[in-house]
């Protein structure tokens, strides 16, 4: 029986998909001053440190739209054959800072913009915690100099750049 139960914790460890390292804790988060409306349109998930709420996600995009106060926000994704959503709102409560209100969900969001690159068509945005963070562009598909340059941001942020996960599409 305790082989059993050793196989079923180990198996369940290795189902959280990023864990931050404690030795990133105290490194400092660059954030990049970004007015909403630049956010506004369809972008494509290409890359992440997955949020646990994303297990088993593919096809995962996120569509803003401004409004009042902020912006709307459609999160999907595919799952087991099926297109979930979660939709919301984003308030912007500081330079690159942003609170994230989604449908359903007892507690708002922390959502920092650390990243964009220069043609505007990616976009970083990490948590304070590290538990996750986002590489999202315009298409569907980033180059390897893209992804180069968006794992070195997110170390630069304190994440452990070789836990960043390609996203299917």
């Amino acid at each position: 029986m305790k082989p059993l139960l050793l196989l079923s914790v180990l198996a369940l460890a290795g189902c959280d998909p990023h864990t931050p390292s404690p030795r990133y804790a105290d490194a400092p988060m660059y954030l990049l001053d970004i007015a909403p409306e630049r956010l506004v349109g369809k972008w494509y998930e290409v890359a992440s440190f997955p949020a646990p709420f994303q297990g088993g996600c593919s096809h995962t995009t996120a569509t803003y739209a401004a409004i009042e106060g902020g912006l709307s926000v459609v999160n999907r994704c595919r799952r087991g054959g099926q297109v979930v959503q979660i939709a919301g709102t984003a308030a912007r409560v500081g330079a690159g800072q942003f609170k994230v209100r989604l449908e359903g969900v007892p507690f708002a969001g922390d959502y920092w913009v650390i990243g964009q690159s220069r043609d505007g068509r990616t976009l970083l945005v990490g948590t304070p915690t590290r538990l996750a963070g986002w590489m999202l562009h315009r298409d569907r598909h980033v180059t390897q100099d893209e992804r180069r340059w968006a794992a070195g941001v997110f170390a630069a942020n304190g994440y452990d750049e070789a836990a960043l996960q390609r996203t299917p599409q």
